[in-house]
């Protein structure tokens, strides 16, 4: 056989195994996406790069249920908290073209923001260790009706500025907050003379050739293939009809397909835009000396053995998972335009497939890590998050550590595959670190995103007077009173917009309303409570609530 006709049979060959390498991959997507087929329900799109090339690419469901209009890889959904990232890469231009530093204390740019102990500074604001308090939670506190009401980054703003304390030091650990990327928003606009939109537009999204892509800054602009978001009730779906308008944490529009480019800028494929994946990728140091794990709008996480990077996102009427791999040059988006499918799942179970190696029958693990099993019994106990009620029982059963939460309805099994390192038999991107800290006994991360949980010690709610904790309380943060009230032998709670709050008792002098709202009552010297000190969500610590007659 000729030289010629040899290579061309080895070329025809590897042809062949590519063609049905992606076969296989089309078909188990296929099936695993199979269940969304409807002609009347919303859905999701779907797009997955594999070795730099796009190898997936549909819709599944409805985008507008009024007028039966099929999903599609060019329908454009709101995105999310996935914006965070282009937020991120606006910043990123402003220090190309050195107009603003990481270093910069962000009161250089919003004077009228209050002067804490320490100065937070624009890296603070970009990977979450800000310790300012997130805007949605502080709204849904103050009784704000946030879902038809309106509001705009200003708003965020006004209501920053009321705080008078921050959740942690600046620097000291990640506390997922929207808040500071609305306020990055800002000082990108005051610095740029331009909207968000107008920004990016220029500078990141047509020269990438994300055409389809825009951060809602205005209303009334019509949208080509647009999604509209449905939540469902027992009545069926609804649509939102929220006239809010802050952006910059997301209130991002865009298509799987655009959203593909952005993965292989991620992975470095683009040149021009290396630098930027680069700086969206970089963890800065805590002042703990550890590294963060949420970058700059990037989470970045483990699996498999890999180092991945993405972001979710969840809001009324969809959820959203982008996801990058460099050494497979992977990338995976899912975008859905109802808050019941699972965005982030489905991008892991893709994950899942394009990983499996066929030869030896199980998902490729690029590294090993060594370690020591541990005594699963040294880990069990009750755990409460830091500032929430949300609390985690570990216990063992048939010497596997499981783990149940309190929102919960079926335990968990646990993997170990570090020392004090956890992950979920089922969910590898679910982790529980118990590595020993100060301020915290467990971490447990979804993706990369941390929540803090310490030991805890809950009373026995038959020896808890509630009569002790009758009373009105009020917080000049928030500008709202609280009304604390008993029930059939229940503590309850009311304020503006919210009525008949169920509340039990956590650990002593604490309640929760199984909501990751925390309600903690302070006591003076006589044992007489004088104020209350509200936490909620992980992302709000002690807003001081004084009892109405200590005003």
């Amino acid at each position: 056989m000729s030289v010629l006709k040899y290579g061309i049979v080895v070329f025809s060959l590897l042809v062949a195994c590519n063609v049905n390498a992606q076969t296989n991959f089309t078909e188990k997507i296929d099936k695993l996406l199979s269940v969304y087929n409807s002609n009347d329900a919303p859905g999701l799109s779907v797009k997955v790069i594999n070795e730099g090339k796009p190898v997936y690419s549909k819709g599944f469901g409805l985008s507008n249920l009024d007028y039966t209009v099929k999903n599609s890889d060019s329908t454009v959904y709101n995105v999310a908290s996935i914006g965070k990232q282009f937020t991120a890469s606006a910043i990123w231009s402003l220090i190309k073209d050195q107009k603003i530093s990481l270093e910069d204390d962000i009161r250089t740019y919003l004077p009228e923001f209050p002067e804490y102990d320490k100065s937070i500074k624009i890296k603070h604001l970009l990977n979450h260790t800000s310790g300012i308090r997130n805007y949605h939670t502080l709204m849904y506190l103050a009784g704000f009706d946030y879902d038809s009401a309106y509001y705009d980054n200003n708003t965020v703003l006004e209501l920053a500025i009321k705080q008078k304390h921050l959740n942690h030091q600046p620097g000291e650990k990640v506390s997922y907050s929207n808040t500071n990327y609305n306020l990055l928003t800002i000082i990108i606009e005051r610095i740029s003379g331009q909207n968000l939109n107008d920004y990016l537009k220029h500078h990141v999204f047509n020269p990438l050739k994300m055409n389809t892509t825009f951060v809602r800054v205005e209303y009334g602009k019509p949208v080509k293939n647009k999604a509209v978001g449905y939540k469902k009730d027992n009545n069926g779906f609804k649509f939102s009809t929220s006239n809010q308008l802050s952006y910059g944490a997301g209130s991002m529009y865009a298509s799987v397909n655009d959203l593909a480019i952005w993965t292989r800028m991620l992975n470095e494929q683009i040149p021009r835009f290396k630098p930027l994946a680069q700086f969206l990728k970089h963890t800065e140091t805590l002042n703990s000396g550890k590294k963060a794990n949420y970058a700059r709008g990037l989470m970045l996480d483990t699996y498999k053995g890999f180092n991945v990077v993405g972001h979710s996102g969840y809001g009324f009427g969809g959820r959203s998972h982008l996801l990058a791999l460099k050494e497979k040059q992977i990338g995976i988006v899912v975008l859905t335009n109802t808050q019941i499918i699972n965005a982030t799942r489905i991008a892991y179970q893709i994950l899942d497939i394009l990983l499996y190696n066929e030869e030896v029958g199980q998902v490729e693990n690029e590294t090993n890590i060594s370690f020591e099993n541990q005594d699963v019994n040294n880990f069990v106990s009750e755990y409460k998050e830091v500032n929430s009620d949300m609390t985690m029982t570990l216990f063992v059963e048939n010497d596997t550590l499981k783990a149940l939460g309190s929102m919960g309805k079926m335990p968990v099994s646990l993997v170990q595959f570090a020392k004090d390192k956890f992950h979920r038999a089922q969910s590898e991107n679910v982790k529980y670190d118990f590595t020993i800290s100060e301020n915290h006994d467990m971490i447990i991360s979804f993706g990369g995103t941390p929540f803090y949980f310490k030991r805890a010690h809950f009373v026995d709610t038959n020896a808890v007077n509630i009569s002790d904790y009758i009373g009105d309380f009020y917080a000049e943060e928030l500008d709202v009173s609280y009304h604390f009230y008993t029930e059939n032998n229940t503590l309850k709670l009311s304020y503006k917009g919210h009525e008949n709050i169920t509340l039990k008792p956590i650990q002593l002098n604490e309640f929760g309303n199984n909501d990751r709202t925390l309600y903690h009552f302070v006591k003076d010297k006589n044992n007489e409570i004088t104020e209350m000190l509200l936490s909620c969500d992980g992302t709000v610590k002690d807003i001081v609530f004084k009892k109405e007659k200590d005003r």
